[in-house]
């Protein structure tokens, strides 16, 4: 399963198409079991709760189409939306509205809950048989960043990567959605450049 790199839950979930903006593209979520193995690895189910609904999805192959399709819906409009705040840009009230419209569907089946933790408070998901289930803690993630932000710490990675991710440095420095693959990537292309640079100059 893909790392996760974003740093908020809606922005690793709108990341499961891979790259953005370039070829070959790759989709970590071709069906419903697969949009339930990925929540479960992002830490939105836990595995009593995801076995569950890959039973209900075997048993309500339909409605699980329909759940998937809604939940694709969602991502490429989390993805759009959280795009354009990284452009600086605002962003389509077509897409807030499938936000929108998503995180109402899920809050209604919200309730809050003390916490564990003396004097806390806490949203948690009504269980029942609801295929929706799986998106619903990415529809609430969503509006949350979108409602609390810091708006400005939304940002996207190099051109052919495409990834959001929210800086959460100290100086707001942080350039790529990971060090490790596009970041090293970069420095590795920008020292290969030097090098030839160099070779040419010595040759010159």
């Amino acid at each position: 399963m893909r790392k996760l790199y974003a740093g908020l839950l809606c922005l690793d979930f709108a990341n499961t198409l891979e790259p953005r903006g370039a070829e070959p593209v790759r989709d970590w979520l071709r069906g419903y079991p697969d949009l339930v193995a990925w929540a479960r690895h992002a830490g939105a189910l836990d595995e009593a709760t995801a076995e569950r609904l890959l039973a209900l999805a075997a048993d309500r192959p339909v409605a699980a189409r329909a759940s998937f399709a809604a939940a694709i819906e969602l991502r490429e409009a989390i993805y759009r939306a959280f795009d354009a705040i990284a452009e600086g840009a605002t962003p389509a009230a077509a897409d807030l509205e499938v936000v929108q419209r998503a995180y109402a569907e899920a809050m209604r089946h919200a309730r809050l809950l003390p916490e564990p933790a003396p004097g806390q408070l806490a949203w948690a998901f009504q269980e029942g048989d609801a295929l929706d289930r799986a998106w619903w803690p990415m529809a609430r993630s969503a509006v949350e960043l979108a409602t609390a932000g810091p708006l400005e710490r939304v940002k996207h990675c190099r051109p052919g990567c495409g990834f959001l991710f929210f800086d959460a440095s100290k100086n707001r420095t942080r350039r790529w959605c990971s060090m490790e693959e596009c970041g090293g990537q970069t420095k590795a292309r920008r020292q290969t450049a030097r090098r030839r640079a160099a070779r040419a100059q010595a040759r010159g």
